[in-house]
């Protein structure tokens, strides 16, 4: 993970709108909480070079801000009884585009995730389910919610990874063909 140079002012995006200054300081948190979520201040202090006190106070701004949205613990989906992962591409029925279906989607608890998207289909859904048998009953009920026209659904043989970590740049930093 590449972090900004020292005594750099580096930029970030919040919340997908809100442009803030990001201190390098911050940075080097933000890259050590996303693989140890539950390290103390402490650790965190003795890693950046700081007072337990400033890391505590960097933190909680960090979260005020919404830049840190939370923590929590990654459950193996397999371990939990869920060893079917898919993605399902939903369209919604002509005439019908301007109405949000994201509040019927996370009324479903197999959707793990959900993005609006561009393209043929109007919306991209991650689907956790315990074996085929629950997931054809999890394509059932979102098929039955009122403006879903059509869906496609891909079932996941394999993964070689998820949920990894964001590589954290400067908002003005362009990673451009042939960039490292």
């Amino acid at each position: 993970m590449r972090l900004p140079a020292r005594g750099r002012r580096a930029g970030g995006i919040l919340r997908g709108h809100v442009k803030a200054s990001i201190h390098p300081k911050d940075w080097e948190l933000l890259a050590i909480l996303q693989s140890e979520g539950k390290a103390t201040y402490a650790d965190l202090a003795r890693r950046v070079n700081l007072s337990q006190t400033a890391v505590h106070e960097r933190v909680k701004k960090l979260e005020a801000r919404g830049v840190i949205r939370g923590y929590a613990a990654s459950v193996d989906p397999a371990a939990a009884g869920y060893g079917i992962t898919a993605f399902s591409w939903l369209t919604q029925a002509p005439g019908t585009p301007g109405t949000d279906l994201t509040d019927a989607f996370a009324g479903i608890p197999e959707v793990e995730e959900c993005h609006h998207i561009a393209g043929e289909a109007d919306y991209l859904l991650k689907i956790r389910a315990r074996d085929t048998r629950h997931l054809e009953a999890v394509i059932v009920r979102l098929q039955a919610i009122t403006s879903v026209f059509t869906s496609e659904t891909d079932i996941v043989l394999s993964t070689a990874f998820e949920r990894r970590p964001l590589r954290l740049v400067e908002a003005d930093e362009t990673d451009g063909p042939g960039s490292a």
